[in-house]
């Protein structure tokens, strides 16, 4: 545990990190860079400005050093004797207890850890033994909690066979609109690097106002910003641009490069190894407080995915038509929170995401998550749920709300009174979905399966026994009122079933281009065209498969980035969306096939880890695109000159230059490292020499 300090504590750190450093520099002129001074006298604590950041220090007195006071970071200082009284801002209101001391040393190692979790279950295990330690399994059989029960005898046959000749959806005349970015035309997104379209696609603003400030909390040594995140995260995407370095410290051996042993690259001139393990150490994902009353086992990572909606809805219109379904984030310890199994997918055990996405020219764009959170749902002291839904209860119409009802109404919240399609499976065929999403302005449609039993208000014997006979391809909808609603289920028939669909819109006309073929059983073939409603399911169906394919193949980042830190495996689900996504926004923009993932990966990469972002998440030079009208006005702006003399750099905030006793002194170019005094009339922050000049004003003039 860590020693606080107050005055009169005594303690130790490098010489190099005291300043006023030239005192420092006198004293030890040849070893001041190596050598660590101990017996150093705590006699206050402040803000000092160091490193160009104000940044909260200990006040202190050197021995060798008489009449000096010197000021050192509080990250940079071991306090080794404890005063008599500590900083107020240091007291703790409760000692912590053993346990607690435990807990923080085995949660660093679970941080720390370089392997993966080990499988603490059998996948041989039975599927109902897994159902009796409380584990959900999705096996694609059981039906939905609405249906599980046996629907009531019906006396007769229900509802009237009908060929829909008007489609309510066209009727409130809703557009089939593509989707878009709100801030970017697709235009601007074809001219844009990987890095860019990532940041376009990845919560930025929380990492900056949440991930980075609660990590710096934690973190030892010089505060975290954005364009570090950035070379910390662009380390873990070139690392899981190759495959077989299963210790990711190899990045960093001091040994030299061998084509047939450790890893083919080092990364210790962009970030140091200590540095990388210090950031994943501290790295938190939230910045709330865990709540007093009940333990919400999600805690960590649900401002997380908040931020991931939210981010998307802000930013992001999807397209007239999306896809419901689940992602698996794969994880091996059965008793992480809302662990499940299932079996169907290609990565069956760890978290289930409901995810949402759309899919224009084949490219989808996956805009929701909600993880599945099952028996660890928490619910606070009065036996509540903690964080309940607003669509629990009833409707303003009186309809009442199902789990699986629910569920729909929240993953399609962006959707509501758009008059958007959001096609399911058989898992989300549930009447009482379907006809809440119509109430909030949502056309769904669900494939009919039955599973033990037909679905509710879906007489599927009755439509089975009507198509005995009937050609192959032949369309006709079952209709049924639904207090004023009405409600669909669209049925074909096909050589061996007939497909179902329930829906409250939609035609069975033909769809010319969409044509599918069957063996008759003397081995000729027999074709058909599908029908409109079929054609639109069956394109969007597999667009958050193509999502997740993306992300685990060639190579999953998950599969390179080793934790047994369940929140940071979330982290990575996060990551690998957004890269997916950047991947098919790029391909949709440029009108093309998408990039091979792997090419797309290195190249992101590398532009993370030599990246120029500033703490305003803007880029050294990238200038912003101007109308037309403003082109002469913006290259009138722009001019090569050099600092006053007597003056370091601008300080944006004071508005003014910094003043130095060198009356010409030289400072780093902020693109390369050429030492050079000017910087371009359009920004005096940014440091810049006479080459990356003619750069910055090629890219002026091609935004121009």
């Amino acid at each position: 545990m860590r020693i606080r300090g107050g005055i009169g504590a005594i303690g130790s750190a490098q010489a190099r990190f005291f300043h006023p450093s030239a005192n420092i520099r006198e004293k030890w002129p040849n070893e001041y860079q190596k050598k660590r001074l101990t017996g150093v006298v705590i006699t206050g604590k402040g803000t000092h400005r160091v490193n160009r950041k104000d940044q909260l220090c200990y006040e202190c007195s050197i021995p060798e050093i008489d009449g000096t006071t010197f000021h050192v970071v509080v990250n940079n200082f071991r306090v080794e004797r404890a005063a008599a009284t500590s900083f107020e801002d240091e007291q703790a209101t409760t000692a912590p207890s053993r346990e607690s001391a435990s807990q923080t040393l085995q949660e660093l190692a679970l941080r720390l850890s370089t392997e993966d979790e080990v499988r603490n279950f059998n996948r041989s295990e039975e599927i109902a033994e897994l159902r009796q330690q409380g584990i959900e399994v999705d096996d694609d059989n059981e039906p939905a909690p609405e249906n599980a029960e046996p629907p009531p005898q019906a006396t007769g046959d229900v509802g009237e066979w009908v060929t829909p000749t008007i489609c309510p959806r066209r009727q409130a005349n809703c557009t089939n609109r593509k989707g878009s970015w709100k801030n970017y035309s697709w235009q601007v997104i074809a001219e844009m690097d990987e890095l860019a379209q990532f940041r376009m696609c990845f919560p930025e603003e929380w990492a900056a106002k949440v991930l980075i400030p609660a990590t710096n909390e934690n973190l030892e040594g010089e505060a975290m910003d954005l364009q570090e995140f950035y070379v910390f995260l662009g380390c873990h995407f070139f690392m899981a641009s190759f495959e077989g370095i299963s210790n990711r410290k190899l990045w960093w051996s001091s040994k030299p490069v061998d084509m047939f042993e450790g890893a083919p690259f080092r990364l210790n001139n962009l970030i140091s190894k200590k540095r990388f393990l210090d950031i994943s150490a501290a790295i938190r994902y939230t910045d709330k407080p865990p709540p007093e009353d009940f333990v919400d086992r999600f805690h960590e990572v649900r401002q997380m995915i908040d931020a991931f909606n939210d981010h998307y809805k802000d930013n992001y219109v999807p397209s007239w038509l999306n896809c419901l379904d689940e992602s698996m984030n794969s994880w091996l310890n059965k008793y992480c929170p809302g662990f499940m199994n299932v079996p169907r997918k290609p990565h069956p055990d760890g978290n289930e995401f409901h995810s949402i996405a759309d899919g224009d020219d084949g490219q989808p764009v996956m805009w929701r998550i909600k993880i599945q959170e099952g028996k660890d749902r928490p619910k606070d002291a009065t036996g509540k749920w903690a964080f309940p839904s607003r669509f629990e209860g009833r409707n303003d119409k009186g309809r009442k709300y199902t789990k699986t009802s629910t569920l729909m109404c929240e993953m399609t919240e962006p959707l509501h009174g758009t008059g958007k399609i959001v096609s399911m499976d058989s898992g989300f065929c549930v009447t009482a979905g379907i006809l809440h999403l119509h109430d909030l302005g949502v056309y769904g449609q669900a494939l009919v399966k039955k599973r033990r039993y037909w679905p509710k208000d879906v007489p599927g014997d009755q439509i089975d026994r009507y198509f005995e006979g009937k050609p192959l391809g032949h369309c006709e909808s079952l209709l049924q009122d639904m207090e004023g609603i009405p409600f669909y289920v669209h049925c074909c028939r096909d050589s061996k079933y007939v497909t179902k669909m329930m829906s409250t819109h939609g035609l069975l006309t033909s769809v010319p281009d969409y044509v599918t073929y069957r063996q008759k059983p003397d081995g000729g073939w027999e074709s058909f065209c599908y029908p409109e409603f079929l054609s639109n399911h069956n394109h969007s169906k597999h667009w958050v498969d193509d999502v997740n394919n993306r992300r685990h193949d060639p190579i999953g980042l998950e599969q390179v980035w080793h934790t047994k830190w369940w929140p940071t495996r979330q982290f990575t689900f996060i990551c690998s969306v957004a890269e997916s996504n950047a991947v098919h926004c790029k391909a949709r923009a440029m009108k093309a096939p998408a990039t091979p993932q792997l090419e797309f990966r290195r190249n992101l990469a590398k532009l993370m880890l030599f990246n120029k972002i500033r703490n305003d998440g803007t880029r050294v030079a990238s200038p912003m695109r101007n109308t037309k009208r403003a082109r002469e006005v913006r290259v009138s702006e722009h001019g090569l000159v050099s600092r006053p003399a007597g003056y370091g750099k601008w300080d944006n905030n004071k508005k003014y230059w910094s003043k130095i006793k060198t009356p010409y002194c030289k400072i780093k170019c902020d693109t390369c490292s050429t030492k050079v005094r000017t910087y371009c009339k359009c920004d005096k922050t940014t440091t810049m020499c006479s080459e990356c000049y003619g750069v910055h004003m090629v890219e002026v003039h091609n935004t121009n």
